[in-house]
């Protein structure tokens, strides 16, 4: 059973991104998915954890794998929740004309509604903002052959 957590509105630029979450990680665990367009600019996310430990995962034009069937990519990383930390920040940031990223918004997510789950990003391009707004139009961890294991 997935829930939405976050839908972004407003700044063209990440209007329409929806992040939706599924409870198949272990506790101690969060895996993180950004889905994207083939012809969309890159898109990154930066993950802070805690002062030490920062994950990023990029989607888009060349990073990402193709997903079946459809016209989008997905990238992924996962790691290991802390404790300590009462929430994590994730830094969105977007690639202008096919140059350098630059940093769109950020957001906080507590620790405790986010931990145990696959957090899927859908997030469309400009063009498109309404795109991910149906659930026929997101994935799941399932669709994109994810599992615990990988």
């Amino acid at each position: 059973m997935s829930s939405i957590i976050d839908t972004f509105v407003g700044n063209e630029d990440i209007s329409g991104v929806v992040i939706e979450k599924f409870p198949d990680q272990p506790p101690n665990m969060v895996r993180v998915v950004i889905v994207t367009n083939v012809n969309s600019y890159t898109k990154n996310l930066t993950i802070h954890v805690n002062k030490d430990r920062v994950y990023t995962v990029y989607c888009g034009y060349r990073n990402g794998i193709p997903i079946r069937g459809g016209g989008t990519k997905y990238n992924q990383v996962s790691f290991e929740i802390d404790d300590t930390r009462p929430n994590i920040l994730f830094s969105f940031w977007k690639a202008r004309n096919f140059g350098l990223l630059e940093r769109v918004t950020e957001r906080n997510y507590s620790v405790s509604s986010i931990q145990g789950n696959t957090l899927i990003i859908s997030w469309p391009n400009r063009n498109n903002p309404r795109q991910f707004e149906s659930n026929q139009n997101r994935h799941t961890p399932s669709q994109l052959g994810l599992n615990l294991t990988n």
